[in-house]
């Protein structure tokens, strides 16, 4: 799954020569995040995130050192691709922001910070400037990049966790069915979660090392946030009401 695709449109290597005019506006419009079903979220963000998603776990295409496949945690905000029921028009309905949408338009590539040139919250004329005269990065700059720096270092050490989950064979398949009131059915499948069973059934000495670490709270809270796959089927009742209610008054004027 490539949450990174979804968002940035145009990335291009953050430099002082190109970008010397350019000033930024602060990311209030979501609409950029309408098309994405799910989000990363770093294994920091887990305790915040639970509270407002599903967290659930996917494979992110990559392989570690060893050649086995990386895991990472996501936020789970839509039933199907390209369905966000987290964003209305520019609104983002919910507490909590994940960083992996904090940290736009700008993104990490492999020669250094990108900025995405589709953003609309770029401009010459309003917004903050990201260069002073002198072609240093101004405090607003400077932070964003700070901020983008802590991102990446989080994202690292999420590998950590994940890993031991799944070396401890803890992540196992999700499928869970729903039926809409129109009577539409939903199948939330290809995720992976913790199993409670096996969880519960590990040695002492794992437990007390997951608990050390950290790591088995972070267990714990994404068991809970699957609570909150009702609420998005609620929510995507919601919006398939409105849209035929829309469409039954047809336009006006």
């Amino acid at each position: 799954m490539s949450t990174a695709s979804a968002l940035f449109r145009a990335p291009e290597p953050l430099d002082p020569a190109s970008h010397a005019a350019l000033r930024i506006a602060p990311l209030r419009d979501y609409s950029i995040a309408a098309r994405m079903h799910a989000v990363f979220v770093a294994a920091t963000e887990i305790p915040e995130a639970a509270l407002d998603f599903p967290i659930v776990f996917v494979h992110s295409g990559e392989l570690d050192a060893a050649g086995a496949p990386v895991v990472s945690p996501v936020a789970l905000l839509g039933l199907a691709q390209g369905e966000n029921l987290y964003v209305e028009g520019s609104r983002w309905q919910a507490r909590y922001v994940p960083a992996f949408l904090r940290r736009y338009p700008f993104v990490s590539g492999r020669r250094g910070p990108m900025i995405d040139m589709a953003w609309n919250g770029l401009s010459p004329i309003d917004g903050e400037p990201l260069y002073d005269e002198a072609g240093r990065p101004t405090p607003t700059l400077a932070a964003a990049l700070d901020f983008l720096a802590r991102f990446e270092a989080e994202a690292l050490r999420t590998r950590a966790f994940t890993a031991r989950l799944a070396a401890l064979d803890l992540l196992q398949p999700l499928r869970a069915d729903a039926t809409l009131p129109d009577g539409q059915t939903l199948s939330v499948e290809g995720f992976r979660v913790v199993d409670e069973e096996r969880l519960r059934a590990l040695p002492d000495a794992a437990v007390l090392e997951l608990h050390r670490s950290g790591m088995l709270v972070l267990a714990h809270m994404q068991r809970a946030s699957l609570a909150h796959l009702p609420r998005l089927v609620e929510m995507k009742a919601r919006r398939e009401a409105r849209q035929r209610s829309g469409e039954a008054h047809g336009p006006t004027g």
